[in-house]
């Protein structure tokens, strides 16, 4: 009883995520797939595969389209992130970082030493911790 409501209630959720409709496509990869596919349809697809043809499609479609070639939404997204990397983060690379480095090298050789840390994830948590 217990295997045939189980077999029911995966044919269910079977039958719902098929009724889905599929993501959204670029609008690249819809140019380039019906661009494949009228050269399919009329024989003149060569020697070429799908990736390589879409490979080249899609930089010739993003030259000619300039930010067309991508949803809106992904440069957003992406460009959130880089400003919150930037505002937390301050890489300036000053003449002293060399041998700022330099010394944070010695006390964890000393730090390794003392405690027996070891390994690159304990190295770099001292370092982030020491620069």
């Amino acid at each position: 009883m217990k295997t045939s409501a189980a077999l029911m209630a995966l044919c269910a959720a079977v039958s719902v995520l098929a009724t889905q409709p599929a993501a959204a496509k670029s609008p690249a990869m819809e140019a380039c797939s019906k661009q494949w596919g009228d050269m399919k349809a009329a024989g003149k697809t060569g020697d070429k595969t799908w990736p390589s043809f879409w490979s080249q499609c899609s930089k010739d479609f993003a030259t000619n389209n300039g930010a067309d070639a991508t949803p809106a939404s992904k440069p957003a997204k992406a460009e959130k992130t880089l400003k919150t990397v930037a505002a937390t983060h301050n890489e300036d690379d000053t003449g002293s970082s060399a041998q700022q480095k330099k010394d944070c090298d010695a006390k964890w050789d000393a730090n390794k030493a003392k405690t027996g840390a070891h390994g690159w994830h304990d190295y770099f948590h001292f370092m982030s911790n020491c620069i």
